[in-house]
């Protein structure tokens, strides 16, 4: 089947007008690709290129697959030309244009929901963490390699991950390897090698790889010889053109994403640089789940017609009225939720305010669908702009049933709510 991916592309270029589109024509036949300036009218977004890449799939659910790749060959190809930095955007559809007309199926991807939490862990402890760690002198070699780790951890793409952390690795291990010669060894028995004409074992300093290994070694006795042959697979592969996917099966006997395991090991290598100021006392560091950042996405297969436009091909722009969106029934939020427990009478007044009109009915839901059985009472969790407006409500002395409630709830918990234990609580919690 013949097919259309329509994407948006951030890009440092545009077409040299707005009423002209490039038409790219692939020498081999494998796609088409049509590029035109998506008009911005104020400069609180991103500018944009309207992508489309026409292919051959298989079927309509193949094409999600085939037309990425034909979008980071596109892509590669256009930053390799022009010199100018060129990223995907977001997906908008994939449609079925095999037929000449009437209905099409397509593939249309939803609007994001506008907003990913964070995780409330910033605290006070955070910031005297950072003002007793900055006291240490740190030498330029492990300042770099912070850069790159911080780098790693914000990048989205798995391999960059990889390849980022394993780079602040090699440099770390680089400037803190030891003068002391050592001999290669057997690939097979790890004996120390030897040359029978100079009748000597021949020795040098740490090349890099056997420098990264003894680093590790040294941060995490848990790391055997699997794993960091598995890691050093990785980073070979990743050097020769592999993914990581091609590579997951090097590593044995655990659950963890390669990047995660990667991640956790220079995190503890650089723990080590700041010995002398943690052997002082506490210091409070954020601990990530994972390194990996997954993403949702909601995508919506619908059957409808896609008229032509005035070059006589399919206008993808005309189904920008066909909105597929993903939404959460909570607000954004940026602070740290809440705990507070009521009786069972309390939770049934609850329910009930739930059922009934007014402003104060989408604060009830969101409470009383986080009501937990806690011994003989209920805990729920408050978000913090619930419990900020509920807060600010008693504050100013309003009354009606849902106020009056949440005031005979806090004041039966001594200090207005309870402090979650969940991610970003603790010293040593984080989460993404």
């Amino acid at each position: 089947m013949r097919c259309i991916a329509n994407y948006e592309i951030e890009s440092e270029m545009s077409v040299v007008a707005d009423d002209v589109r490039l038409k790219l024509q692939h020498p081999k036949g494998q796609f088409q690709a049509r590029i035109k300036n998506i008009v911005r009218d104020d400069y609180s977004k991103p500018f944009l290129l309207s992508l489309q890449i026409i292919f051959e799939a298989p079927s309509l659910n193949e094409a999600r697959n085939l037309a990425d790749q034909r979008l980071a060959e596109c892509l590669n190809m256009l930053a390799f030309v022009t010199g100018a930095g060129v990223r995907r955007h977001r997906t908008k559809q994939i449609v079925d244009c095999t037929h000449l007309s009437g209905m099409r199926e397509c593939l249309v991807w939803a609007d994001s929901a506008g907003h990913e939490d964070p995780q409330p862990f910033l605290e006070e402890n955070t910031i005297a963490s950072m003002q007793r760690l900055l006291e240490c002198d740190l030498p330029p070699a492990v300042r770099r390699a912070m850069r790159w780790y911080r780098i790693g951890v914000y990048e989205s793409t798995p391999e960059d991950q990889f390849q980022y952390f394993w780079f602040a690795l090699e440099i770390l291990a680089e400037n803190l390897k030891s003068s002391e010669k050592v001999a290669d060894k057997c690939p097979q028995c790890k004996s120390p090698l030897y040359c029978e004409r100079c009748e000597t074992h021949p020795t040098h300093r740490p090349y890099a790889k056997q420098a990264i290994r003894a680093l590790i070694q040294a941060v995490d006795k848990t790391c055997n010889d699997e794993t960091i042959e598995a890691l050093d697979k990785a980073r070979n592969a990743l050097m020769h053109g592999a993914t990581l996917a091609e590579t997951k099966k090097d590593l044995h006997n655990t659950d963890m994403h390669i990047v995660d395991v990667l991640g956790k090991i220079l995190f503890m290598a650089l723990v080590h640089q700041f010995h002398k100021e943690i052997s002082k006392g506490e210091i409070s560091f954020g601990s990530p789940s994972t390194y990996v950042h997954w993403t949702r996405s909601a995508i919506a297969h619908v059957s409808t017609i896609v008229p032509n436009g005035e070059d006589g091909e399919l206008d993808l722009h005309s189904l920008n009225g066909l909105k597929v969106t993903m939404a959460t029934d909570d607000p954004p939020q940026g602070g740290r939720p809440s705990i507070i427990m009521m009786t069972h009478a309390q939770h049934e007044q609850l329910e009930l305010l739930t059922r009934k009109q007014g402003d104060h009915q989408e604060l009830c839901k969101r409470v009383c669908k986080r009501v937990k059985m806690h011994e003989e009472k209920r805990a729920t969790l408050i978000l913090s702009t619930d419990m900020a407006r509920i807060q600010g409500a008693l504050k100013c002395g309003e009354t009606g049933d849902w106020q009056d409630l949440f005031r005979e709830i806090l004041s039966a918990n001594p200090s207005g709510s309870i402090p979650t234990s969940g991610p970003g609580a603790g010293a040593s919690a984080g989460a993404k």
